[in-house]
């Protein structure tokens, strides 16, 4: 992996980038998440969106991340759900391009994500879910020191079939106060 990556907070001014890397990526995400449909791949609405995610960060319910070489965006890590009273959890997605596979750039930025959400957000819990049949996905969650720890059967409908989610846990080991 190249010491280049860099992990930011989406920005507006971001939204160029942030489509291309979508519009390159469409048929290969769309493999594992839902479609957004064609109306999101247009500037206005991506930025659209940036703006919501900016938003969504200044009042602490998500954040959500690029992950950079050079001037490029490889990927995007998402903390959903963020509690921070209580529960101290977040629920962590991202997507990584096809084409920088196998760099380790998936793990690098996952982990640089679960740090700062224990060290800075304070959070004691990270979970996420996988699509059964995803197994680059698995093998990120295993590298970062996730574990598995439940299966829930036909639980997301994709292309016309209903598929299992494999879920994962990793907890801060050092408590929040």
């Amino acid at each position: 992996m190249s010491s280049s990556l860099i992990i930011t907070l989406v920005k507006s001014d971001d939204a160029a980038a942030v489509l291309a890397f979508e519009q390159e990526n469409r048929d290969h995400f769309e493999e594992w998440i839902a479609s957004r449909g064609n109306d999101f791949y247009c500037l206005p609405e991506v930025r659209s969106s940036l703006e919501q995610a900016q938003y969504l960060a200044s009042a602490n319910r998500e954040y959500h991340y690029l992950a950079w070489i050079e001037n490029e965006v490889v990927g995007r890590i998402t903390l959903r759900g963020v509690e921070q009273d209580q529960y101290h959890k977040a629920f962590l997605g991202y997507r990584f391009s096809k084409r920088h596979g196998g760099h380790g750039y998936a793990t690098a930025a996952v982990n640089a994500v679960v740090k700062q959400a224990f060290e800075e957000l304070k959070l004691n819990r990270i979970e996420a879910t996988v699509i059964i049949d995803n197994l680059p996905s698995q093998a990120i969650m295993r590298k970062c020191g996730f574990r598995e720890y439940g299966h829930s059967h036909a639980s997301v409908f994709r292309n016309g079939v209903w598929l299992d989610m494999l879920h994962y846990e990793k907890l801060n080991t050092v408590r929040p106060a």
